[in-house]
Protein backbone atom coordinates (compact mmCIF):
# COMPACT_ATOMS: atom_id res chain seq x y z
CA UNK A 1 0.00 0.00 0.00
CA UNK A 2 1.42 3.49 -0.84
CA UNK A 3 1.75 6.50 1.03
CA UNK A 4 -1.77 8.20 -0.75
CA UNK A 5 -3.40 4.98 -0.73
CA UNK A 6 -2.45 4.79 3.62
CA UNK A 7 -3.79 8.06 3.88
CA UNK A 8 -7.29 6.94 2.54
CA UNK A 9 -7.09 4.06 4.35
CA UNK A 10 -6.66 6.31 7.63
CA UNK A 11 -9.79 8.50 6.65
CA UNK A 12 -11.91 5.26 5.67
CA UNK A 13 -11.10 3.83 9.67
CA UNK A 14 -12.26 7.04 11.16
CA UNK A 15 -15.65 6.71 9.78
CA UNK A 16 -18.09 5.33 12.36
CA UNK A 17 -20.89 4.84 9.92
CA UNK A 18 -23.07 6.73 11.65
CA UNK A 19 -24.77 8.95 9.00
CA UNK A 20 -24.19 11.92 9.94
CA UNK A 21 -23.39 13.13 6.76
CA UNK A 22 -27.02 12.12 5.36
CA UNK A 23 -28.83 15.21 6.91
CA UNK A 24 -26.37 17.76 5.15
CA UNK A 25 -25.44 16.26 1.72
CA UNK A 26 -27.44 18.04 -1.53
CA UNK A 27 -26.10 15.16 -3.71
CA UNK A 28 -28.65 12.58 -1.28
CA UNK A 29 -30.92 15.38 -0.38
CA UNK A 30 -31.92 14.83 -4.08
CA UNK A 31 -31.56 11.33 -5.01
CA UNK A 32 -32.50 9.52 -1.89
CA UNK A 33 -30.36 6.45 -2.33
CA UNK A 34 -27.60 5.37 0.35
CA UNK A 35 -25.40 5.17 -3.21
CA UNK A 36 -24.48 8.94 -3.07
CA UNK A 37 -23.88 10.05 -0.08
CA UNK A 38 -20.37 10.15 2.13
CA UNK A 39 -20.13 7.39 4.12
CA UNK A 40 -21.14 5.10 0.67
CA UNK A 41 -18.25 6.74 -0.45
CA UNK A 42 -16.03 5.77 2.06
CA UNK A 43 -16.82 1.83 2.03
CA UNK A 44 -16.46 2.17 -1.77
CA UNK A 45 -12.93 3.74 -1.78
CA UNK A 46 -12.38 0.84 1.10
CA UNK A 47 -13.57 -2.03 -1.24
CA UNK A 48 -10.96 -0.93 -3.71
CA UNK A 49 -8.52 -0.62 -1.60
CA UNK A 50 -8.76 -4.12 -0.34
CA UNK A 51 -9.27 -5.70 -3.90
CA UNK A 52 -12.73 -6.42 -3.63
CA UNK A 53 -13.89 -4.15 -6.69
CA UNK A 54 -12.46 -2.62 -9.48
CA UNK A 55 -12.26 1.30 -10.21
CA UNK A 56 -15.16 0.47 -12.67
CA UNK A 57 -17.06 3.29 -14.73
CA UNK A 58 -19.00 3.31 -12.07
CA UNK A 59 -16.88 3.86 -9.03
CA UNK A 60 -15.62 7.11 -10.83
CA UNK A 61 -19.16 7.65 -12.23
CA UNK A 62 -20.25 7.61 -7.97
CA UNK A 63 -17.14 8.78 -6.76
CA UNK A 64 -17.30 11.91 -9.41
CA UNK A 65 -21.47 12.76 -8.74
CA UNK A 66 -19.49 14.14 -5.17
CA UNK A 67 -19.90 18.23 -5.33
CA UNK A 68 -16.98 18.45 -3.26
CA UNK A 69 -19.09 21.05 -0.98
CA UNK A 70 -17.46 19.82 2.46
CA UNK A 71 -20.67 19.94 4.25
CA UNK A 72 -20.29 16.17 5.38
CA UNK A 73 -17.19 17.24 6.29
CA UNK A 74 -18.01 20.27 8.64
CA UNK A 75 -21.11 17.35 10.11
CA UNK A 76 -18.87 14.57 10.46
CA UNK A 77 -18.33 13.84 14.51
CA UNK A 78 -15.17 12.17 13.60
CA UNK A 79 -13.77 14.54 10.99
CA UNK A 80 -13.71 12.52 7.78
CA UNK A 81 -12.19 14.23 5.51
CA UNK A 82 -14.14 12.83 2.56
CA UNK A 83 -13.24 15.53 -0.15
CA UNK A 84 -9.53 14.47 0.52
CA UNK A 85 -10.74 10.42 0.18
CA UNK A 86 -12.84 11.17 -3.05
CA UNK A 87 -10.38 13.28 -4.91
CA UNK A 88 -7.44 10.41 -3.83
CA UNK A 89 -10.28 7.99 -5.31
CA UNK A 90 -10.76 9.80 -8.52
CA UNK A 91 -6.82 10.36 -9.05
CA UNK A 92 -6.24 6.35 -8.60
CA UNK A 93 -9.54 5.70 -11.36
CA UNK A 94 -7.74 8.29 -13.59
CA UNK A 95 -4.08 5.96 -13.69
CA UNK A 96 -6.04 3.12 -13.98
CA UNK A 97 -8.69 3.66 -16.30
CA UNK A 98 -6.77 6.89 -17.90
CA UNK A 99 -9.15 10.04 -18.18
CA UNK A 100 -11.32 10.67 -20.43
CA UNK A 101 -10.65 11.78 -24.15
CA UNK A 102 -12.13 14.93 -24.04
CA UNK A 103 -11.33 16.09 -20.63
CA UNK A 104 -7.84 14.73 -21.00
CA UNK A 105 -7.73 16.81 -24.16
CA UNK A 106 -8.83 20.10 -22.30
CA UNK A 107 -6.96 19.56 -19.37
CA UNK A 108 -3.27 18.37 -21.15
CA UNK A 109 -3.61 20.85 -24.18
CA UNK A 110 -5.88 23.73 -23.08
CA UNK A 111 -5.70 24.51 -19.34
CA UNK A 112 -2.03 24.49 -19.34
CA UNK A 113 -1.62 27.11 -21.61
CA UNK A 114 -2.86 31.02 -21.41
CA UNK A 115 -3.03 31.22 -25.40
CA UNK A 116 -5.26 28.21 -25.89
CA UNK A 117 -7.34 29.63 -23.13
CA UNK A 118 -7.48 32.63 -24.38
CA UNK A 119 -8.55 31.31 -27.73
CA UNK A 120 -11.02 29.19 -26.28
CA UNK A 121 -12.60 31.90 -24.60
CA UNK A 122 -13.14 33.90 -27.87
CA UNK A 123 -14.26 30.76 -29.36
CA UNK A 124 -17.27 30.66 -27.22
CA UNK A 125 -17.86 34.73 -27.54
CA UNK A 126 -17.95 34.09 -30.73
CA UNK A 127 -20.40 31.14 -30.29
CA UNK A 128 -22.97 33.13 -28.06
CA UNK A 129 -22.55 35.99 -29.79
CA UNK A 130 -24.52 34.10 -32.91
CA UNK A 131 -27.48 33.27 -30.51
CA UNK A 132 -27.24 30.30 -31.10
CA UNK A 133 -28.21 27.43 -28.42
CA UNK A 134 -27.96 23.54 -29.08
CA UNK A 135 -28.25 22.69 -24.96
CA UNK A 136 -30.29 24.04 -22.40
CA UNK A 137 -27.09 23.04 -20.85
CA UNK A 138 -25.50 26.16 -22.60
CA UNK A 139 -27.12 28.48 -20.22
CA UNK A 140 -24.21 27.67 -17.65
CA UNK A 141 -21.73 28.29 -20.35
CA UNK A 142 -19.64 31.31 -19.14
CA UNK A 143 -20.17 34.46 -21.03
CA UNK A 144 -16.73 34.66 -22.07
CA UNK A 145 -15.13 38.15 -23.27
CA UNK A 146 -13.18 38.41 -26.14
CA UNK A 147 -9.93 39.51 -24.47
CA UNK A 148 -8.86 38.41 -21.20
CA UNK A 149 -8.68 40.65 -18.05
CA UNK A 150 -4.93 41.15 -17.92
CA UNK A 151 -4.71 42.82 -21.23
CA UNK A 152 -7.41 45.27 -20.71
CA UNK A 153 -6.01 47.11 -17.92
CA UNK A 154 -2.86 48.54 -16.78
CA UNK A 155 -2.11 49.40 -13.43
CA UNK A 156 -1.17 53.29 -11.80
CA UNK A 157 1.73 53.15 -9.38
CA UNK A 158 1.03 54.52 -6.07
CA UNK A 159 3.23 57.14 -4.46
CA UNK A 160 3.85 55.64 -1.44
CA UNK A 161 1.56 52.28 -0.40
CA UNK A 162 1.57 50.51 2.36
CA UNK A 163 1.77 47.36 1.04
CA UNK A 164 2.66 45.22 -2.47
CA UNK A 165 -0.01 42.41 -3.38
CA UNK A 166 0.18 39.96 -6.35
CA UNK A 167 -3.55 39.73 -7.75
CA UNK A 168 -4.79 36.07 -9.32
CA UNK A 169 -7.01 36.63 -10.75
CA UNK A 170 -8.66 33.30 -12.12
CA UNK A 171 -10.10 32.38 -14.88
CA UNK A 172 -13.29 33.69 -14.45
CA UNK A 173 -12.04 36.48 -13.65
CA UNK A 174 -9.75 36.68 -16.22
CA UNK A 175 -11.99 35.67 -19.32
CA UNK A 176 -15.78 36.46 -17.94
CA UNK A 177 -16.43 38.89 -14.71
CA UNK A 178 -13.91 41.38 -15.65
CA UNK A 179 -15.54 43.86 -13.64
CA UNK A 180 -14.97 41.73 -10.29
CA UNK A 181 -11.59 42.58 -11.54
CA UNK A 182 -11.93 46.07 -11.80
CA UNK A 183 -13.60 46.49 -8.44
CA UNK A 184 -10.50 44.52 -6.62
CA UNK A 185 -8.22 46.72 -8.35
CA UNK A 186 -9.82 50.29 -7.45
CA UNK A 187 -10.86 48.71 -3.69
CA UNK A 188 -7.27 47.86 -3.22
CA UNK A 189 -6.21 51.11 -5.13
CA UNK A 190 -8.33 53.16 -2.47
CA UNK A 191 -7.00 51.36 0.75
CA UNK A 192 -3.51 52.44 -1.00
CA UNK A 193 -2.12 48.62 -1.45
CA UNK A 194 0.11 48.53 -4.77
CA UNK A 195 -1.26 45.96 -7.32
CA UNK A 196 1.17 43.78 -10.09
CA UNK A 197 -0.68 41.42 -12.12
CA UNK A 198 1.71 39.00 -13.02
CA UNK A 199 1.97 36.19 -15.60
CA UNK A 200 -0.54 33.11 -13.86
CA UNK A 201 -2.01 30.24 -15.10
CA UNK A 202 -4.93 28.19 -14.36
CA UNK A 203 -4.98 27.27 -10.28
CA UNK A 204 -5.16 23.94 -11.06
CA UNK A 205 -8.45 23.08 -9.45
CA UNK A 206 -10.32 21.90 -12.51
CA UNK A 207 -7.11 19.07 -12.58
CA UNK A 208 -7.36 18.27 -9.23
CA UNK A 209 -11.10 17.38 -9.17
CA UNK A 210 -10.55 15.52 -12.54
CA UNK A 211 -7.77 13.28 -11.05
CA UNK A 212 -5.25 14.37 -13.08
CA UNK A 213 -2.08 15.13 -10.89
CA UNK A 214 0.39 15.38 -13.39
CA UNK A 215 -1.56 18.56 -14.73
CA UNK A 216 -2.22 20.21 -11.68
CA UNK A 217 1.29 20.16 -9.99
CA UNK A 218 2.44 21.34 -13.54
CA UNK A 219 0.43 24.48 -12.92
CA UNK A 220 1.38 24.52 -9.28
CA UNK A 221 4.84 25.13 -10.08
CA UNK A 222 4.23 27.53 -12.68
CA UNK A 223 2.28 29.41 -10.41
CA UNK A 224 4.38 29.13 -7.49
CA UNK A 225 7.45 30.39 -9.90
CA UNK A 226 6.31 33.36 -11.66
CA UNK A 227 4.42 35.05 -8.79
CA UNK A 228 7.41 34.58 -5.97
CA UNK A 229 10.12 36.49 -8.23
CA UNK A 230 7.94 39.35 -7.95
CA UNK A 231 8.42 39.62 -4.41
CA UNK A 232 4.53 40.80 -3.08
CA UNK A 233 3.51 40.76 0.36
CA UNK A 234 0.32 39.17 -0.19
CA UNK A 235 -0.85 37.02 -2.64
CA UNK A 236 -4.91 38.38 -3.00
CA UNK A 237 -7.58 36.35 -5.16
CA UNK A 238 -11.67 37.23 -5.92
CA UNK A 239 -12.00 33.68 -6.47
CA UNK A 240 -12.63 31.27 -3.31
CA UNK A 241 -11.84 27.82 -5.84
CA UNK A 242 -8.97 29.54 -6.21
CA UNK A 243 -7.66 30.52 -3.15
CA UNK A 244 -8.29 27.03 -1.52
CA UNK A 245 -6.31 25.50 -4.31
CA UNK A 246 -3.25 27.98 -3.66
CA UNK A 247 -3.15 27.49 -0.46
CA UNK A 248 -2.49 23.72 -0.56
CA UNK A 249 0.06 24.16 -3.26
CA UNK A 250 2.75 23.90 0.19
CA UNK A 251 1.07 20.62 0.78
CA UNK A 252 0.77 19.27 -2.67
CA UNK A 253 4.19 20.04 -3.91
CA UNK A 254 6.08 19.93 -0.46
CA UNK A 255 8.53 22.38 -1.34
CA UNK A 256 10.01 25.55 0.91
CA UNK A 257 8.94 27.99 -2.27
CA UNK A 258 5.29 26.65 -2.38
CA UNK A 259 4.50 26.40 1.48
CA UNK A 260 5.91 30.41 1.89
CA UNK A 261 3.45 30.71 -1.81
CA UNK A 262 0.46 29.65 0.24
CA UNK A 263 1.18 31.26 3.20
CA UNK A 264 1.12 34.42 1.19
CA UNK A 265 -2.44 33.84 0.07
CA UNK A 266 -5.49 35.61 0.95
CA UNK A 267 -9.26 36.22 -0.51
CA UNK A 268 -10.05 39.62 -0.94
CA UNK A 269 -12.45 40.10 1.89
CA UNK A 270 -10.01 38.38 4.19
CA UNK A 271 -7.56 40.69 3.27
CA UNK A 272 -9.44 43.92 3.56
CA UNK A 273 -10.77 42.82 6.92
CA UNK A 274 -8.01 41.84 8.51
CA UNK A 275 -4.69 42.52 6.79
CA UNK A 276 -5.52 45.80 5.51
CA UNK A 277 -8.02 47.17 7.53
CA UNK A 278 -10.12 48.81 4.56
CA UNK A 279 -11.19 52.16 4.47
CA UNK A 280 -15.20 52.20 5.71
CA UNK A 281 -17.45 54.22 2.94
CA UNK A 282 -18.91 57.37 3.97
CA UNK A 283 -21.38 57.11 0.69
CA UNK A 284 -24.75 55.34 1.13
CA UNK A 285 -26.47 52.67 -0.67
CA UNK A 286 -29.76 52.02 0.18
CA UNK A 287 -29.98 48.66 -0.83
CA UNK A 288 -31.40 45.17 0.51
CA UNK A 289 -29.32 42.24 -0.24
CA UNK A 290 -28.48 38.88 0.59
CA UNK A 291 -25.32 36.75 0.79
CA UNK A 292 -24.75 33.75 -0.35
CA UNK A 293 -21.78 31.57 1.23
CA UNK A 294 -19.21 29.95 -1.03
CA UNK A 295 -18.58 26.41 -0.15
CA UNK A 296 -14.78 27.26 -0.85
CA UNK A 297 -14.58 30.18 1.23
CA UNK A 298 -17.03 29.18 4.10
CA UNK A 299 -15.79 25.52 4.74
CA UNK A 300 -12.94 25.39 2.64
CA UNK A 301 -11.11 28.70 4.15
CA UNK A 302 -13.38 29.25 7.24
CA UNK A 303 -14.16 32.72 5.77
CA UNK A 304 -18.20 33.80 6.12
CA UNK A 305 -17.67 36.64 9.24
CA UNK A 306 -15.28 38.82 6.70
CA UNK A 307 -17.97 39.33 4.16
CA UNK A 308 -20.79 40.46 6.19
CA UNK A 309 -18.49 42.59 7.54
CA UNK A 310 -17.54 44.51 4.78
CA UNK A 311 -21.23 44.71 3.58
CA UNK A 312 -22.51 45.53 7.19
CA UNK A 313 -19.85 49.06 6.85
CA UNK A 314 -21.51 50.16 3.54
CA UNK A 315 -24.07 52.99 4.84
CA UNK A 316 -27.63 51.99 3.68
CA UNK A 317 -27.23 48.26 2.80
CA UNK A 318 -29.72 46.17 4.90
CA UNK A 319 -28.75 42.44 4.69
CA UNK A 320 -31.25 39.97 5.05
CA UNK A 321 -29.84 36.49 5.96
CA UNK A 322 -31.36 33.66 3.25
CA UNK A 323 -32.21 30.53 5.12
CA UNK A 324 -29.50 27.81 4.17
CA UNK A 325 -26.84 30.71 3.20
CA UNK A 326 -24.02 28.06 3.22
CA UNK A 327 -25.87 25.62 1.42
CA UNK A 328 -24.08 24.38 -1.97
CA UNK A 329 -25.85 26.32 -4.43
CA UNK A 330 -24.55 22.75 -7.20
CA UNK A 331 -22.63 24.25 -9.07
CA UNK A 332 -19.21 22.86 -8.45
CA UNK A 333 -17.36 23.85 -10.98
CA UNK A 334 -18.19 21.85 -14.00
CA UNK A 335 -20.48 20.07 -11.76
CA UNK A 336 -23.49 21.47 -14.02
CA UNK A 337 -23.10 20.44 -17.16
CA UNK A 338 -21.81 17.34 -16.50
CA UNK A 339 -24.93 16.36 -13.77
CA UNK A 340 -27.00 18.93 -15.47
CA UNK A 341 -30.42 17.46 -13.63
CA UNK A 342 -29.16 17.18 -10.39
CA UNK A 343 -27.24 20.33 -10.04
CA UNK A 344 -30.39 22.06 -11.58
CA UNK A 345 -32.44 20.10 -8.30
CA UNK A 346 -29.83 21.53 -6.01
CA UNK A 347 -30.20 25.01 -7.68
CA UNK A 348 -34.00 25.05 -7.18
CA UNK A 349 -33.32 25.05 -3.17
CA UNK A 350 -31.36 28.07 -3.32
CA UNK A 351 -33.23 29.84 -5.31
CA UNK A 352 -36.42 29.43 -3.28
CA UNK A 353 -34.40 30.35 -0.39
CA UNK A 354 -33.15 33.61 -2.18
CA UNK A 355 -37.05 34.73 -3.33
CA UNK A 356 -37.93 34.12 0.58
CA UNK A 357 -35.85 37.23 1.63
CA UNK A 358 -37.13 39.46 -0.57
CA UNK A 359 -33.57 41.02 -1.65
CA UNK A 360 -32.77 43.27 -4.03
CA UNK A 361 -29.76 41.41 -4.86
CA UNK A 362 -27.37 38.64 -4.05
CA UNK A 363 -23.90 38.76 -3.27
CA UNK A 364 -21.46 36.46 -3.21
CA UNK A 365 -17.49 36.02 -2.70
CA UNK A 366 -17.27 33.10 -5.68
CA UNK A 367 -17.81 33.78 -9.93
CA UNK A 368 -18.74 30.12 -9.94
CA UNK A 369 -21.51 30.90 -7.71
CA UNK A 370 -22.65 33.61 -9.09
CA UNK A 371 -22.63 32.09 -12.55
CA UNK A 372 -24.74 29.36 -11.47
CA UNK A 373 -27.34 31.68 -9.02
CA UNK A 374 -27.91 34.05 -12.15
CA UNK A 375 -29.01 31.13 -14.33
CA UNK A 376 -30.97 29.77 -11.35
CA UNK A 377 -32.51 33.49 -10.82
CA UNK A 378 -33.01 33.67 -14.80
CA UNK A 379 -34.46 30.59 -15.02
CA UNK A 380 -37.51 31.21 -12.44
CA UNK A 381 -37.89 34.49 -13.87
CA UNK A 382 -36.71 36.30 -10.79
CA UNK A 383 -34.48 39.20 -12.59
CA UNK A 384 -32.28 40.73 -9.87
CA UNK A 385 -28.59 40.92 -10.04
CA UNK A 386 -25.50 38.94 -8.29
CA UNK A 387 -22.77 40.53 -7.54
CA UNK A 388 -19.53 39.97 -5.70
CA UNK A 389 -18.71 41.55 -2.39
CA UNK A 390 -16.20 44.07 -3.48
CA UNK A 391 -17.96 45.23 -6.72
CA UNK A 392 -20.52 46.82 -3.62
CA UNK A 393 -17.59 48.41 -1.79
CA UNK A 394 -16.10 49.51 -5.17
CA UNK A 395 -19.72 51.42 -5.86
CA UNK A 396 -20.43 53.11 -2.40
CA UNK A 397 -16.42 54.34 -2.56
CA UNK A 398 -17.36 55.80 -5.96
CA UNK A 399 -20.73 57.17 -4.62
CA UNK A 400 -18.80 58.51 -1.31
CA UNK A 401 -19.63 62.20 -2.32
CA UNK A 402 -21.18 63.76 -5.39
CA UNK A 403 -17.88 65.79 -5.61
CA UNK A 404 -15.60 63.56 -5.01
CA UNK A 405 -14.08 61.71 -8.16
CA UNK A 406 -12.28 58.67 -7.40
CA UNK A 407 -9.77 57.77 -10.31
CA UNK A 408 -9.70 54.85 -11.49
CA UNK A 409 -6.63 52.93 -10.74
CA UNK A 410 -7.62 50.84 -14.20
CA UNK A 411 -7.42 52.34 -18.12
CA UNK A 412 -9.69 50.82 -19.81
CA UNK A 413 -7.83 49.97 -23.40
CA UNK A 414 -9.23 47.63 -26.40
CA UNK A 415 -6.63 45.54 -26.99
CA UNK A 416 -2.89 46.33 -25.55
CA UNK A 417 -0.10 44.37 -25.58
CA UNK A 418 0.69 43.21 -22.05
CA UNK A 419 2.85 45.66 -19.51
CA UNK A 420 6.03 44.52 -17.14
CA UNK A 421 3.21 43.77 -14.51
CA UNK A 422 1.42 41.02 -16.96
Amino acid sequence: MNDDAGAAKYQINRCSKCGSCREVCPVFSEMGSESWVARARVQLANAAIEGQIDFSRRFREIMESCLLCKACVAHCPNGVRVDKLVLWARQEAAHKQGLPFIKKSILRNVLRYNHRLELLARVLAAYRATGLRLSKKEGLLPPARVAPFRRLVQIKKLEKPSLLVAYFTGCMTQYVYHQTGLAVLDVLAENNVQVVLPEQYCCGMPALTAGDSQTVRELARRNVESIMKTGVDCIVTDCPTCGEMLKSYGELLGEDAAGDFSYKVQDISYFLVHTVGFREPAGKLPLVVTYHDPCHLKRGQGISSEPRKILAAIPGLSLKEMAESDRCCGSAGSFGITHYELSMKILKRKVENIKATGAQAVVTGCPSCRLQIEYGLNQAGIFIPVMHTVELLSRVYGLADASLSLPSVCQRQELVAPTANN
